[in-house]
C-alpha cells in the first residue's frame, strides 16, 4: 500500500512538473515568437475598447464625400481657395492651432492661390502641414523618402512634418510614431509648439511609445464637415475658438480622391468602423499635448509574468475537480482583465496579458482535467481491480466512481450481513482425506456461494474455513440491503441441492442488519476491508442456531421486517442468545412469496408458539406434532420445540415465565 501510494504521489507530482513545464514555456515562447502577435494586438486593444474619455480641445473638420458634392470637388486636388477661407474662418473664431493631414507638393495652377493660402497661414501662425513619405525595403534595411511641402507655403506655417503611420497587418495603428532620426512628426511639433515639455532630442523622441485612443470611432472628438463651416446655417460664430483644429479626409469608395487613409483602431474589433487617418493624427497629439501616450513593459517583464502566471496556474489547478479548477482559472483570468485594464486607465501601461489568459489559462485548465482524470482513471482502474474479486461489477464501478478512501480506519454504518457454514464440513473433510480434494471441493463450493453474493450486489470480505461473510450496505450504501442479501441467501439455499464433485454441499446462513464499523481495519503494516460489531457477531450466531433448530437460513427479526412482502418468514420465537441480555425475534426464510404455496402449517406453527409462550405446554406440545404431521414427519423448529417442552415437564414453570428460549451455547 505505501508503494502504491509513493507511485501515486510520485505520477501526480510528475505530472504537475510537465503542467508546469508546458503552461510557462508558452508563456515564455509566445513573448518571443510571433506566433502569438494576435493575442498581443488584443491585449492592446481590449482594455481601450472600454474607454470613451471626454476631448473637448479638438475638433476635425473633414473634407467627406458630402462637401466635395456640395462644394464641387469631386476630382483632384481640392481647390486651395477653399483651405484659405477655412483659415480665415478658424483665425476669426480663435482656434488654438489647425493641423493639415493634407500634402501640398505641388503648387496650383493659379499661384495666387498659393500666395493666399500663404497669406492665411501667416495670419494665423498656428497651421502646421504635412510632408509625405514613402518607404523602400532593400536588403539593406529600410529606406525612407520624404517629399516636402512645396517652398510657399511650407515657409507660411509654423512648422511641417511627418505623418507617415506604421500600421500592423490587421490596419491597426498601436505604435505612437514621432518621426525618424532627422524630422519630426506634424503631431510632435505642433504639441511642442502648444506647450508640451517634449525634448529636442531625436533619441528622447524615438523611444517606444503607443497610442493611448480615447474612445469609438465617430464619437471621440467633435466633427463637422468641411462645407458646413461655410453655410449660414452651418457652424456657429466661435465655434471653433481654442480648439485645435484637424483638416483631413474621410474617405468613401468613388468620391474624393484622397486614397485610402482608414485605419483599425481597438474600438474596430466590435463595430467594424475603421478611423479616418487624421483622427488618428489628432488622438496622437492629444496624447502628446497631455502626456498620456502608453508605454509597454519590457519583454523580459512579460515573460517572467507569464512564467510566474503559468507557474501559479499548473500548480494550483490539478489539485481541484473541473468544475473548481474551471472557476479559479476563470477567477484568475478575470483578475488578469482588471489588473491589465487599471494598468491602461490609471498608470497608462500595458502588457501582452492576453498571452497568460486566453492561451496559458486554457492550456493550464486542460492539462489540469486531463491529468487529474488520468490519476483519477488508474486509482479507478485499481479499485476496480482491487474490488473486483470481492464486488460485482457494478458495486466495484461504483466504488471505483466514487470517492471511496483506501487509508486506514473506519466508519459506522447501517449494513446487512450474511455468515454462511457447510454442513458437514468436519466430517467431509475426514472423509476425503486429501487435502488436495478437500480444496477443490471448498473452491467448487466457494465459487458457488460468492455468485449469488456478488449477482444480488453484495461484498464478500472474507472466507473463513468453510465459511463465508458478505455484506450488503458497505463500503457504498444499499437501501435495498436487506432484501437483496435475503435473496442471495435464497439462493444459496437453492444451490445447495446441487451435487459438488460428488457430494452435496448443504449451505446454512444467518442474515442479520444493524450497525457496523466498515473500513480498513488491522495494522499500519497490513489491513483489510472488513465489518466489525455486534451485528456481525449476531449473524455468525444466527447461522450457528440453524443447527440446533434445524434449519438452513434464519434471519433476524429487523431483517424480515424489511424484506417488503418479497419472501415468506416463519416467526420462530423470541430467543436469549450466549452474551446478550435482551431478548431477540428470529424467523425462518421459508420460500420467496412468489414461489409459495398453500402452507397452513405456519398457522399452527405459530399457534404452538403462542402457547408455549403461555406455558401452556400441552396445546403446544400438540401444535407441534401437527405441524411435523403436516410437513411430512420432519419440521426442524418444531422438533426444537418438543425437546424444550419435553425437558420442561421435568419441573414447574417458574411464576415468571414467558416463553423466552435460553440458548445456552454458542
Amino acid at each position: 500500500m505505501k508503494k502504491e501510494q509513493s507511485r501515486t504521489r510520485l505520477l501526480t507530482l510528475l505530472t504537475t512538473i510537465v503542467g508546469i513545464g508546458l503552461v510557462a514555456g508558452l508563456g515564455w515562447a509566445c513573448m518571443f515568437f510571433a506566433f502569438a502577435s494576435p493575442v498581443k494586438r488584443l491585449s492592446y486593444d481590449l482594455p481601450l475598447s472600454f474607454r470613451n474619455a471626454p476631448t473637448p480641445e479638438v475638433c476635425i473638420v473633414y473634407m467627406d464625400e458630402s462637401a466635395a458634392r456640395s462644394l464641387g470637388q469631386t476630382f483632384g486636388i481640392w481647390d486651395r481657395s477653399l483651405h484659405t477661407r477655412l483659415v480665415r474662418r478658424l483665425t476669426q473664431d480663435g482656434a488654438r492651432a489647425v493641423f493639415f493631414d493634407v500634402t501640398f507638393l505641388d503648387p496650383s495652377l493659379d499661384p495666387a492661390k498659393d500666395d493666399d493660402l500663404a497669406a492665411a497661414f501667416k495670419e494665423n501662425g498656428h497651421v502646421f502641414i504635412a510632408a509625405a513619405s514613402t518607404r523602400d525595403a532593400s536588403r539593406t534595411g529600410e529606406m525612407m523618402q520624404v517629399f516636402q511641402p512645396i517652398a510657399k507655403l511650407a515657409d507660411a506655417a509654423a512648422d511641417w512634418g511627418l505623418v507617415a503611420f506604421h500600421h500592423d497587418i490587421d490596419f491597426g495603428v498601436r505604435t505612437l510614431d514621432t518621426g525618424n532620426e532627422v524630422l519630426a512628426s506634424s503631431s510632435w511639433l505642433m504639441a511642442k509648439f502648444l506647450g508640451a515639455p517634449l525634448s529636442d532630442d531625436p533619441e528622447v523622441r524615438a523611444l517606444p511609445r503607443w497610442i493611448n485612443y480615447y474612445g469609438e470611432v465617430g464619437k471621440q472628438f467633435e466633427e463637422v464637415s468641411y462645407h458646413r463651416v461655410f453655410e449660414a446655417d452651418g457652424v456657429r460664430p466661435g465655434f471653433f475658438k481654442d480648439k485645435v483644429v484637424f483638416v483631413g479626409g474621410r474617405s468613401a469608395v468613388g468620391t474624393i480622391g484622397l486614397g485610402k487613409d482608414d485605419f483599425a483602431q481597438p474600438h474596430t474589433r466590435w463595430n467594424k468602423r475603421f478611423a479616418p487617418g487624421v483622427a488618428i493624427h489628432a488622438t496622437v497629439f492629444l496624447n502628446l499635448l497631455r502626456g498620456e501616450w502608453l508605454v509597454r513593459w519590457t519583454e523580459r517583464q512579460e515573460a517572467w509574468f507569464a512564467m510566474g502566471f503559468g507557474l501559479l496556474l499548473a500548480s494550483i489547478l490539478p489539485r481541484f475537480r473541473p468544475i473548481f479548477a474551471t472557476l479559479i482559472a476563470f477567477a484568475l483570468a478575470l483578475a488578469t482583465l482588471v489588473f491589465a485594464c487599471w494598468l491602461v486607465w490609471e498608470k497608462r501601461i500595458w502588457f501582452a496579458w492576453g498571452v497568460p489568459v486566453f492561451l496559458q489559462a486554457p492550456l493550464a485548465l486542460g492539462w489540469a482535467i486531463g491529468a487529474r482524470y488520468f490519476l483519477e482513471e488508474r486509482r479507478r482502474t485499481r479499485l476496480r481491480n482491487a474490488f473486483g474479486h470481492y464486488l460485482s461489477e457494478n458495486m466495484a464501478d461504483r466504488i471505483a466512481d466514487g470517492d471511496f478512501d483506501l487509508t486506514p480506519g473506519g466508519e459506522v454504518v447501517e449494513a446487512t450481513i450474511i455468515f454462511t457454514d457447510l454442513q458437514g464440513f468436519t466430517g467431509l473433510s475426514e472423509g476425503l482425506g486429501n487435502p488436495a480434494k478437500l480444496s477443490e471441493v471448498l473452491i467448487a463450493y466457494f465459487t458457488n456461494t460468492t455468485q449469488h453474493v456478488l449477482e444480488n450486489e453484495g461484498t464478500i470480505i472474507k472466507y473463513i474455513g468453510d465459511a463465508v461473510l458478505a455484506v450488503w450496505g458497505a463500503p457504498v450504501p444499499d437501501p435495498a440491503q436487506a432484501v437483496r442479501a435475503t435473496r442471495a441467501a435464497w439462493r444459496m439455499h437453492v444451490a445447495s441441492g446441487k451435487e459438488v464433485l460428488g457430494h452435496q454441499l448443504i449451505t446454512r446462513v444467518g442474515v442479520h442488519t444493524g450497525e457496523v464499523l466498515a473500513g480498513n481495519l488491522g495494522s499500519a503494516f497490513r489491513f483489510d476491508y472488513t465489518v466489525i460489531g455486534d451485528a456481525v457477531n449476531f449473524a455468525a450466531r444466527l447461522e450457528a442456531l440453524n443447527k440446533y433448530l434445524g434449519t438452513r437460513i434464519l434471519i433476524s427479526d429487523v431483517t424480515a421486517g424489511r424484506l417488503n412482502g418479497e419472501f415468506i418468514t416463519r416467526s420462530l420465537g423470541q430467543f436469549r442468545v450466549v452474551g446478550k441480555e435482551k431478548t431477540v425475534g428470529i424467523h425462518e426464510l421459508v420460500a420467496p412469496a412468489s414461489e409459495a404455496g398453500a402452507m397452513p402449517w405456519l398457522d399452527v406453527f405459530a399457534r404452538g408458539v403462542a402457547a408455549f409462550c403461555r406455558g401452556e405446554l400441552d396445546d403446544a406440545e400438540q401444535r407441534m406434532r401437527e405441524v411435523c404431521e403436516l410437513r411430512g414427519g420432519d419440521d426442524g423448529p418444531a422438533k426444537f420445540y418438543l425437546e424444550k417442552i419435553e425437558a420442561l415437564r421435568e419441573s414447574p414453570l417458574p411464576a415468571n415465565w414467558t416463553g423466552i428460549v435460553e440458548l445456552t451455547s454458542k
